[in-house]
């Protein structure tokens, strides 16, 4: 049977293609220093002000320099470089803006409820949960590389 989000890749085969981005970035998780967080971070509509300018949804750029800003914030709470992170982004077509999911490692001293309000008070709706591997956010996570309109990026460090 071919999968429903990628008719050339039989739906055995992506079952398998996302256990193993799971079970990798789980284990890239622990190479690091373990993931601390997982995070949904969603937009909400834009203003009225945003709006009457022509704006109507936030775009990928946009949504793009909110990751980049969430993570100079983290940075800045830190005080010792960026965290380890992983990011998934992703289209929501019922609402036709992306949103991301992400984990993120060496942020275990900072407060989540910090990061939260600094997310909500910029743009929208954030969930940022204790990591917990019994949960499968790995596998989750990787469920958006078999997905049309997703997109993975890395955080430098996990390069090295």
């Amino acid at each position: 049977m071919l999968s429903y989000y990628n008719p050339n890749i039989c739906s055995c085969q992506a079952r398998q293609l996302k256990e193993s981005w799971g079970n990798w970035m789980t284990e890239l998780g622990d190479k690091s220093g373990g993931w601390d967080w997982w995070a949904t971070l969603t937009f909400r509509d834009r203003s009225d002000d945003e709006m009457r300018r022509g704006w109507t949804k936030v775009g990928w750029k946009y949504t793009q320099n909110a990751w980049k800003g969430f993570m100079n914030h983290l940075r800045d709470a830190r005080g010792i470089g960026e965290p380890t992170w992983v990011s998934c982004r992703e289209y929501q077509k019922d609402r036709g803006v992306p949103h991301y999911h992400a984990l993120i490692g060496g942020v275990s001293h900072l407060r989540r409820d910090d990061a939260w309000s600094w997310w909500f008070s910029r743009y929208g709706i954030a969930r940022i949960l204790p990591y917990d591997r019994s949960m499968g956010a790995g596998f989750y996570l990787c469920k958006y590389v078999t997905k049309e309109m997703g997109d993975i990026r890395f955080s430098d460090d996990l390069g090295k």
